[in-house]
């Protein structure tokens, strides 16, 4: 049997996510557009794995942005919310 560890390190294998998800409020859309902070967070070294848009469709101050990496991010137009760190 597989020890809890070794299937914790194959089920982020299996789905591509790390153990760090920061939550991020977008409190300015104006300063950049949604492609901008993707490009941003990838220099930084963070990975976006998920972005709300409003009812509308379009991004706006409020939407969410998660990000997968180690550190703490620090992205224009956006305020980080909290980190959860899988276990």
């Amino acid at each position: 049997m597989a020890s809890l560890t070794s299937r914790k390190t194959a089920d982020l294998a299996v789905n591509g996510l790390g153990a760090t998800t920061h939550v991020l409020s977008i409190d300015d859309i104006t300063t950049d557009d949604i492609d901008a902070i993707r490009l941003e967070a990838e220099v930084e070294g963070f990975t976006v794995v998920g972005i709300e848009a409003s009812n509308s469709g379009a991004t706006q101050d409020g939407d969410l942005v998660l990000l997968q990496g180690t550190g703490t991010p620090s992205i224009t137009g956006l305020t980080l919310l909290g980190t959860i760190e899988q276990k």
